[in-house]
């Protein structure tokens, strides 16, 4: 459901403020998961996996490879055959006890090619609900929260992580 809302959503025009200039059909994307940050795009490297339940682990990269993003302007994913699937935030309690609190978060897709999403987060990026969100999943100084961008392809789920702070 959550998707039909977001292409809906999509076609009626809202588009994230990734990238101001149109693309012309011949210009292509990189590949990955980008995020637009007030000091430019930031590329997602590393990623995790469900393991055992609902707890969460690093399957490439470690925790030290996930950014600390303080403003989220637009959010680009670009991976043949993976779709953004879900958003959601949390702790990083998240990797070490399947009870921690966790927030599927609402968001918008636009498509820009056959593999390239714009997926706009308005609750992450208004600082208001960004730091009400980080609050609700126990978010602090010593226990970060994570926003999560979940890619998802038959059946297989990637979640890229980056830290989020209110200043």
């Amino acid at each position: 459901m959550h998707l039909l809302i977001a292409i809906s959503i999509a076609l009626s025009g809202v588009e994230a403020r990734l990238d101001p200039a149109r693309a012309n059909p011949a210009q292509g994307y990189a590949h990955g998961v980008f995020v637009a940050s007030s000091h430019g795009p930031i590329e997602l490297t590393a990623y995790a996996e469900v393991w055992r339940s609902r707890l969460l682990r690093m399957a490439k990269g470690s925790l030290e490879n996930v950014p600390t993003i303080d403003a989220v302007h637009g959010i680009l994913c670009n991976m043949p055959s993976w779709r953004p699937g879900a958003v959601m935030i949390a702790s990083e309690a998240i990797f070490r006890d399947e009870r921690a609190e966790r927030r599927e978060i609402k968001f918008a897709v636009r498509l820009r090619s056959i593999s390239a999403f714009d997926v706009r987060v308005e609750d992450v990026e208004r600082k208001e609900q960004l730091a009400s969100l980080i609050r609700a999943v126990g978010g602090t100084e010593e226990m970060p929260a994570y926003v999560f961008i979940v890619m998802v392809t038959n059946g297989l789920e990637r979640l890229y992580p980056f830290r989020v702070k209110i200043e």
